[in-house]
């Protein structure tokens, strides 16, 4: 009982921490990740607020993840949606109350950093708890299935689609890019080195204070 408390808490930090880092990445104005670069186009365009319109994006992804996976798409995974929402609340509560607007470059790219560190240390956590998925990696891990490779690559042919698609809706509504520049690289490169130092430091002993993974099964 303690260790699937553990697990709860655990999972539930790194939903938050996750979403801290979202709002963090949009206030740098360099760019932001192509995961959240459609609902960051559509919320700067349209003037809507920015924790509703990641919920939107999250559960149509979902849809698609369903769409993709057909049969294998179970009720268990719509369980994403709910957690969307929760993720969406505190991406509304951090935007409101962080008022954070660098006016150099330095403190941009210090408010980058930050961000990065952040929203990998929130998606590790979340998916070393092994509990709900965020929407848009279980859409990347569905793509990756669906050709027959990993997640990985399934992650990087979503991470072009949303670019591309976010470069279309900022040139078509406004005829310049919105949300993507240095800072939307340096996510994408440093995300994943972030995880990875992240996951080597603590993976075993979150996985172990979670109950996932026992001393045994570390030798």
């Amino acid at each position: 009982m303690k260790e699937q408390l553990n697990r709860a808490v655990i999972y539930f930090f790194g939903l938050i921490v996750l979403a801290l880092g979202i709002v963090l990445n949009t206030k740098t104005l360099l760019g932001v990740s192509p995961i959240i670069s459609i609902p960051y186009n559509v919320c700067q365009i349209g003037h809507f607020n920015l924790g509703i319109t990641v919920f939107i994006f999250y559960s149509f992804c979902v849809l698609v993840e369903a769409v993709i996976k057909g049969k294998n798409f179970k009720i268990y995974d719509l369980l994403q949606i709910p957690m969307s929402l929760v993720t969406s609340m505190f991406i509304n509560f951090f935007d409101q109350y962080l008022n954070l607007q660098p006016d150099t470059v330095a403190g941009k790219f210090l408010l980058l950093i930050a961000a990065v560190l952040v929203t990998g240390i929130g998606a590790a956590t979340m998916v070393n708890m092994k509990l709900i998925p965020n929407p848009a990696d279980a859409l990347a891990a569905a793509i990756g299935e669906k050709i027959h490779r990993d997640m990985g690559l399934g992650k990087n042919i979503f991470d072009f689609t949303c670019f591309c698609i976010a470069l279309v809706i900022g040139f078509a509504f406004t005829g310049h890019i919105i949300g993507i520049g240095i800072g939307t690289l340096f996510v994408v490169i440093f995300t994943g080195r972030v995880i990875a130092v992240y996951n080597y430091l603590l993976k075993v002993k979150m996985q172990m204070a979670a109950g996932l993974l026992t001393q045994e099964e570390m030798f």
